[in-house]
């Protein structure tokens, strides 16, 4: 796997793409941010930065867009604008690893109407703390046109890195397809990197591919190894990271194997894969809350009795893998899989608390979240409050590390040095 993925390159915008970001403009006037100032100064009781170390009565110098200093001190500094957050924790701006920015309960697929949603679901995220979303997949290519126009200034929204369209059973016929059997081709090599140099093209961040069936499904695996082993190498020759969904075991090994960067969800994964998983330091990306949410709001997903029987039932069993997978050490990243209406409620911090009662500490719940997320995402220049990194800073309500449903509580909002959110 190459160290970084390759710098994109200017963006230039097609047609389709520029009318939605036009379309998403108007959106920007509805939320300004604070006028950025050549310097400005944060302080507060407490501050946790991305290591999950405390630093009391903190000043947070921000110059531009970037941290000049982190220190600790009673003193007002005199000269520039001072950001009171006395009574608040200041952390590093919040990472969620895998969402789907634009899902939303009642349109159609399009590319214009998904970027709209995914506009109103950006916002939520930011004001929510949340400072960089990585967004693994979604019916067209509608997340890769808002993460240009939120890069363009055109709407308020965390960085996005995104996969646009995943690459799955739909799209290729994997050796292991119920398809193969009924005698129709699997995807030979040329098949599969055209189709990785396809995702490519679009201008994605990170390819997705659906190494295994769901886990209503059984999880079991889609691709063979040797087809993984093209697909990745593909993405990595042109300098992209992979995600994996995969829920059982073989999958997920294949996709380790092969050299997936992150495995997304894991739900049925066995003490095998998790150790592997450590062996090779693959980040695992799952999520507890996302089911309860299903159940909660079964009428709008449309779900059949058997559909929200299996949701209810599977809850435990995606509870008790991601428990040994904290007690194992892997490198658990903070992710929810949010998507539809949640995305836009604001209320993903809550996956935290799910994962602290089902084993994982405080501590490591914010450096998943943080510090280890920008680990996972190749990203060297946030998850931190250190001296050179992007003024990305929340500050919340309360003592995190103490109770973790301060995340939920976010305050302050501070993206690229601009404020989003004050109290």
């Amino acid at each position: 796997m190459a160290a970084n993925p390759q710098p994109r390159p200017t963006r230039r915008f097609s047609m389709p793409r520029v009318a939605t970001i036009c379309g998403l403009s108007c959106l920007a006037l509805t939320s300004p941010a604070l006028a950025q100032d050549t310097q400005l100064v944060l302080v507060s009781d407490l501050a946790i930065d991305g290591r999950a170390n405390t630093i009391a009565h903190p000043v947070v110098v921000v110059e531009g867009n970037r941290i000049r200093s982190v220190t600790s001190s009673t003193e007002r500094p005199e000269g520039a604008r001072v950001v009171d957050l006395t009574g608040t924790t200041i952390l590093p701006g919040l990472i969620d690893t895998h969402v789907h920015i634009t899902a939303n309960f009642h349109a159609e697929p399009g590319l214009a109407i998904e970027a709209l949603y995914g506009a109103r679901n950006a916002e939520s995220m930011l004001m929510s703390g949340f400072t960089t979303v990585r967004s693994l997949g979604s019916p067209t290519d509608a997340a890769v046109a808002l993460r240009d126009a939120i890069e363009a200034g055109l709407a308020p929204g965390p960085r996005l890195l995104v996969s646009g369209q995943w690459i799955g059973w739909d799209e290729l016929v994997g050796q292991e397809d119920e398809r193969v059997a009924h005698g129709e081709r699997p995807s030979d090599e040329r098949d599969i990197r055209t189709m990785v140099r396809g995702r490519v093209a679009a201008g994605v961040d990170w390819v997705k591919v659906m190494a295994t069936l769901s886990s209503r499904a059984g999880g079991g695996p889609v691709f063979s190894q040797e087809q993984l082993d093209w697909l990745v190498d593909e993405a990595e020759k042109a300098g992209k990271p992979v995600s994996s969904h995969a829920h059982a075991p073989e999958g997920a090994r294949r996709s380790i194997q092969a050299g997936a960067r992150t495995i997304e969800h894991g739900a049925l994964l066995d003490d095998e894969t998790l150790d592997l998983m450590v062996e090779r330091g693959t980040y695992y990306a799952p999520n507890l809350y996302l089911g309860e949410y299903y159940v909660e709001h079964a009428d709008q997903m449309g779900y059949s009795g058997a559909a929200l029987q299996f949701t209810k039932d599977f809850l435990p069993i995606r509870t008790g893998v991601f428990t040994r997978a904290a007690e194992k050490g892997v490198k658990i990243v903070f992710s929810t899989d949010a998507n539809r209406g949640w995305l836009w409620e604001g209320t993903t911090a809550i996956e935290f608390e799910r994962r602290v009662v089902a084993g994982q500490s405080t501590r490591d719940a914010i450096i998943s979240a943080t510090t280890r997320a920008a680990e996972a995402l190749l990203l060297e220049d946030r998850g931190d409050l250190r001296e050179g990194l992007l003024a990305d800073l929340v500050a919340v309500e309360g003592n995190p590390l103490e109770d973790i449903g301060a995340l939920a509580r976010v305050v302050f909002v501070m993206k690229d040095g601009r404020i989003y959110r004050h109290p």
